[in-house]
């Protein structure tokens, strides 16, 4: 008897000569985010785009060239502060900028501490940042110490995020809440009277994400400088 193999289904492909740099950077970011770059395969570029593998080659030499591109587009998209106002909300307004890209896109987190780094827009990052607390009055050593501080600040509050995010789907982000206050409330007040009593706002504070992050960057960069 002939057994007829299962049919494959069809893959999409791209329109013929649509395929440029910008579209397979397009679609390596979105890869990226979604598997990080363990996972990151031409094979798998090619699927996501709908096109054969040698037709990526055409256009990039190999994996890690289109890694570092994906880097330095992803880096490039944090805009530097124009220039005016208080050195202090021009800081606020920089690693904002930092932590948004980061949150939004893990690639780039992961990317950044997996591989070095290349290009020019982190080096004016961290440049402008620099600039920035200098003019705000602190001296070279200070403002060395509050630059590493703001950067593993806004790091660390961009992995909390992916990786909540990551771990949890929307349900199962609001019934994760529903445990937390649920655990909170079972503790005895005697015991832990701070925690059951903010309880609501810890639980509030746990989940606003960019809001929690900017009262966090307020307080750390009051105690750094006073402009």
């Amino acid at each position: 008897m002939t057994v007829t193999p299962p049919a494959r289904s069809p893959r999409r492909r791209v329109p013929r000569n649509t395929l440029n740099p910008d579209r397979i950077l397009d679609a390596a970011v979105a890869l990226l985010d979604r598997h990080g770059p363990e996972a990151f395969t031409m094979r798998a570029l090619a699927q996501e785009l709908g096109v054969g593998t040698m037709a990526v080659y055409s256009h990039f030499k190999g994996k890690d060239e289109i890694i570092d591109a994906v880097n330095e587009r992803l880096l490039g998209e944090i805009e530097l502060p124009s220039g005016t106002g208080p050195p202090r909300g021009q800081l606020i307004e920089l690693c904002v900028g930092v932590y948004r890209l980061f949150s939004e896109h893990p690639s780039a987190l992961q990317l950044l501490t997996s591989r070095p780094l290349r290009g020019d827009e982190p080096i004016a990052v961290i440049d402008r940042m620099l600039c920035l607390l200098i003019t705000a009055g602190l001296d070279p050593s200070a403002a060395a110490r509050a630059q590493v501080a703001l950067m593993q600040y806004t790091v660390g509050a961009a992995l909390w995020v992916v990786r909540r995010n990551r771990a949890e789907c929307e349900e199962a982000e609001a019934g994760l809440r529903e445990k937390i206050r649920s655990r909170l409330a079972a503790l005895p007040p005697d015991s832990y009277p701070s925690l059951v009593g903010l309880a609501p706002e810890l639980v509030a504070a746990q989940q606003s994400g960019q809001a929690q992050y900017e009262a966090g960057l307020s307080a750390l960069l009051d105690g750094l400088i006073r402009n």
